[in-house]
């Protein structure tokens, strides 16, 4: 089924808050993506974001490079291609970039649900970790398959599991509740479906571009 197109938005239709997690990466070279967090306007001029680390140093950006800068807003992702001012170091360490004439805005399939086979562990209240297998995943959960009863229906969990993101691994570690229990034997081992909560601004960031980069792959 074909996306729709982004839509063409201002940057203050947005309503971006400050502390908000984006991502930049350079528009020339296409490398790495970066985090930063957003931290402000001067309308019509610049775009301030934090300075982000590589390696544990500030990565420097000339003046006059062009970048993409990224970001996920409740349901909707967007993204817009801005140059490098300068930078500051005085209070703290931050980058203007310029103001964008217009942002791609477009609304998030949340319902976008890949199949995995992958390891993950799910961590009860006051139990061990318990070795768990991924059969899919999405946005607002998973499904499992569980050697063990992990509880029942409603009960809290939290679901650790790794990603791959330009080529690196990023570990996450998402509250989920029990939704649905499928039991196959007397053990209590079984498909149980998870639904995340309180999925913070970045991991959410990170889950739709694994999953929008892992539709692309399979289309």
């Amino acid at each position: 089924m074909a996306q729709k197109p982004p839509l063409n938005v201002s940057l203050d239709a947005i309503k971006l808050q400050p502390g908000a997690t984006m991502q930049i990466q350079s528009a020339e070279d296409g490398q790495a993506r970066h985090e930063v967090r957003y931290i402000g306007v001067i309308r019509g001029n610049s775009v301030l974001v934090s300075v982000p680390n590589v390696n544990g140093e500030r990565m420097w950006m000339k003046p006059g490079l062009s970048f993409v800068i990224r970001g996920f807003n409740g349901r909707y992702a967007y993204a817009f291609t801005s140059k490098v001012i300068c930078a500051r170091e005085k209070p703290f360490s931050y980058v203007h970039f310029s103001y964008p004439q217009s942002v791609e805005y477009k609304v998030v399939r949340h319902a976008l649900r890949i199949g995995v086979t992958q390891p993950a562990t799910v961590t009860t209240s006051g139990d061990f970790p318990a070795a768990v297998t991924m059969l899919d995943l999405s946005a607002s959960g998973s499904m499992i398959d569980s050697p063990v009863s992990l509880g029942k229906v409603g009960d809290r969990v939290h679901l650790a599991f790794t990603v791959p993101i330009e080529e690196q691994e990023v570990n996450l570690s998402i509250a989920a509740a029990i939704r649905n229990i499928y039991q196959t034997d007397d053990a209590g081992r079984g498909r149980i479906g998870l639904g995340f909560e309180d999925v913070s601004q970045n991991d959410n960031l990170i889950l739709h571009y694994f999953l929008e980069t892992r539709q692309e792959e399979i289309a």
